[in-house]
């Protein structure tokens, strides 16, 4: 038997969840808006005590803390609301597992800008409002993996890694 499921929401569009969470999630009726930063976010209204409230599905699965919010690690993958892809952090730490915003960026990569007078990739890493350069690379990968055992260090396993060798999806901020 399958660990996780797919609910419908509104429209017909198909959200993974977990299986343990099924029972809760059927008690009320889901549907897919765009977000803040323009993606899609499954929501539902609740009725409290204080009147109707909207909350996402990961907010209501996850049950964060005061201060905390829920977020999806991977929006390549479709609607995907199981347990292990979704992250409860503050903002401050959701900006570390953001892909870079790439519009005019000389490369790909978070972390990772072509120095034009050396002609070399630079690998750089901002930890507590001070960048920490971690050194120039003839190609461009080797300087996105530098960043990425940089962030596992100072960010943990939450960090935002480079898919080096993968396709990319850029951040649409």
């Amino acid at each position: 038997m399958a660990k996780w499921t797919w609910i419908k929401a509104s429209g017909g569009e198909k959200v993974k969840i977990d299986h343990a969470d099924l029972k809760r999630v059927e008690q009320h009726s889901w549907r897919v808006t765009k977000g803040t930063t323009g993606r899609p976010r499954v929501v539902t209204s609740i009725r409290g005590p204080n009147g109707v409230r909207q909350t996402t599905l990961g907010k209501f699965i996850m049950k964060p803390p005061k201060g905390k919010q829920v977020y999806p690690r991977r929006f390549n993958e479709g609607l995907d609301y199981r347990r292990n892809n979704l992250i409860v952090c503050t903002l401050q730490e959701r900006q570390q597992l953001l892909p870079k915003n790439r519009m005019g960026a000389s490369s790909t990569y978070r972390g990772v800008s072509w120095v034009r007078s050396s002609k070399q990739w630079r690998a750089a890493i901002e930890v507590d409002g001070r960048s920490i350069n971690l050194g120039h690379f003839k190609n461009e990968s080797h300087a996105a993996l530098a960043y990425n055992r940089a962030a596992r260090k100072y960010f943990g396993k939450i960090a935002y890694q480079n898919q080096v060798g993968k396709r990319s999806y850029a951040r649409r901020d």
